[in-house]
């Protein structure tokens, strides 16, 4: 019969074993509920930048993983809280501590920690920006796990890793498979946005507007919602779906979980205005929209939008255009459309001071400001059907004008570019009239035409004939520059002339002559630069 003193001594050891288990448990347990807690914040955050809160959390949840591993290193739980412990690192971006971690776990005899560590190891590459590494591991652990639920989520980061890579065929086909297979709703919801932010991108509209509907089913992110609902409509009004892009809009704008987007949902609106034509009421909208938004992005694409408007006909205007570049410009917030503004606005500066050149009475080259119009709007701007004006202009009143070939020119290229059959006309003007020109030469090569560019012909039997017979190369190469003095044969021709008669004959006089004429003919030629230093270095005026 067990002695009372004993029978008390083995309660207390059974009650302290007890408590002690219960001890490295509530550790435990604190540390998966403040894993829990940044995970939760990291889900509704998805698409921004990780919250200060959850960073937070995640730090709490390393504190109790290293205190159940330090105080209670011999617990049930040790693996379970360096497995919490490297994801915390990892999230954290402390790759080099998470990496740590995982290579200590790694050591686990049990598969499914062996999996995991095998798993985030990869993902600690590709972070270090060994994606192709990432890659090979990743692949490997597919092949060996049974766990449907960790191959979705290898097919997610695979597709994540060759959308990094622009890589799409392999993004689209490990992203379908991980929506095939995955049973969890975060990794489905993840897989279903990068598989529309793809579509999208290669402007598969139809399947991206069918992924963010999926995003919707199953995000719980008001982030990633609210953003996924303005792709929808971006998307309807890209498939000229506008009634349901409008419905949308209207039915979102209504929303209080939706104000933080009311700007662009405004902004999208005012598009779809744009889209059916009603230009007025949206260049008015969109002023309204940068004035009760300033110093956003919205303001800045808004202005940026107005810009545009005021660079097309009907509205073209280059003073209001550059008005509105400036107001995007002032804006305090950062944006890519500020990079196309300033990509655009020197160009806008040149034509306002062009316009204002050509309203001169004494303006004394008309069909050279002309040009320069034409020039900017069609090849600076992309503006094709303004420039057309200005280049007629020139081919209709000025014929003996020197760009009167550049401006036929121009017109054929835009007319191609534009498919429209006008180009026959420019085209063959070009042939007949200029057929020495190098835009001559540009229609021939571009057209396999079986014609001959005879300054071209000219060069390569000059060329051809220097070893054999070098004074009837030269006679060439002269008589190169009076057929036409505008083509590179040209200039060609006349470099190496000068260049013959400089170092080979010491005759500076004669090079003199070919340098001036290229400094003259082609001053912003390669040949012309070298020739105009020369002729420094020669002390000709």
């Amino acid at each position: 019969m067990i002695s009372e003193f004993n029978s008390k001594f083995i309660k207390y050891s059974c009650l302290l074993v007890f408590l002690q288990a219960c001890a490295y448990f509530n550790t435990f347990y604190n540390a998966e509920e403040h894993y829990s807690n940044a995970e939760k914040l990291r889900i509704q955050s998805l698409g921004s930048s990780l919250p200060a809160k959850a960073i937070q959390e995640y730090g709490k949840a390393i504190e109790k993983s290293d205190k159940v591993l330090s105080e209670y290193s011999d617990s049930d739980y040790v693996k379970d809280a360096m497995l919490l412990k490297g994801k915390s690192h990892f999230f954290r971006r402390e790759y080099d501590s998470a990496k740590e971690v995982f290579l200590e776990l790694q050591e686990s005899d049990e598969g499914f920690f062996i999996d995991e560590t095998k798993y985030w190891l990869a993902l600690c590459k590709w972070k270090d920006l060994k994606p192709q590494p990432a890659i090979n591991d990743l692949k490997d652990l597919l092949s060996s796990t049974d766990s449907v639920e960790l191959q979705s989520r290898i097919y997610l980061v695979l597709g994540e890793i060759y959308l990094e890579n622009e890589d799409s065929d392999n993004a689209f086909y490990f992203l379908n498979l991980g929506a095939e297979t995955s049973n969890d709703r975060l990794t489905r919801e993840q897989i279903y946005f990068q598989i529309a932010e793809l579509s999208y991108q290669q402007k598969i509209y139809e399947q991206a507007l069918d992924s963010y509907k999926k995003v919707l089913n199953n995000s719980i992110s008001i982030n990633r919602i609210r953003e996924s609902n303005l792709k929808i409509i971006q998307t309807y009004r890209l498939l000229g779906q506008i009634e349901e892009s409008k419905s949308r809009i209207e039915k979102l704008l209504l929303n209080d979980d939706f104000s933080s987007i009311k700007s662009d949902l405004r902004l999208e609106l005012t598009k779809i205005e744009l889209d059916e034509s009603n230009t007025q009421f949206a260049i008015e909208s969109l002023d309204m929209i940068a004035q009760d938004y300033p110093n956003t992005k919205i303001a800045i694409e808004a202005y940026y939008i107005l810009s545009t408007l005021y660079l097309e006909s009907p509205n073209l205007d280059f003073e209001k255009s550059s008005f509105f570049m400036n107001e995007a410009m002032k804006q305090n917030a950062n944006s890519s459309h500020k990079v196309l503004i300033l990509n655009k606005r020197d160009a806008v500066a040149s034509l306002i001071k062009l316009d204002q050149t050509l309203r001169k009475d004494d303006n004394s080259d008309k069909s050279l400001t002309l040009f320069r119009l034409g020039e900017i709007l069609a090849f600076d701007l992309g503006n094709l059907n303004d420039s057309i004006d200005y280049f007629e202009n020139i081919v209709n009143n000025f014929e003996e004008s020197t760009v009167f070939p550049s401006a036929t020119f121009a017109l054929y290229s835009i007319y191609n570019i534009k498919n429209d059959s006008k180009k026959n006309v420019y085209r063959e003007r070009i042939l007949n009239t200029y057929p020495d020109s190098d835009f001559a030469k540009f229609i021939i090569e571009d057209q396999n035409l079986n014609s001959v560019h005879k300054p071209s012909e000219m060069l390569l039997k000059a060329e051809s004939m220097w070893s054999k017979n070098s004074n009837e190369s030269l006679k060439i190469y002269k008589s190169i520059l009076d057929i036409d003095s505008s083509t590179k044969s040209s200039n060609i021709a006349a470099y190496f002339l000068g260049y013959y008669y400089d170092y080979e004959l010491s005759n500076a006089d004669s090079a003199i002559v070919y340098y001036k004429w290229l400094v003259s003919k082609h001053p912003n030629s390669q040949q012309g630069e070298l020739a105009q230093k020369r002729l420094e270095s020669l002390d000709v005026q």
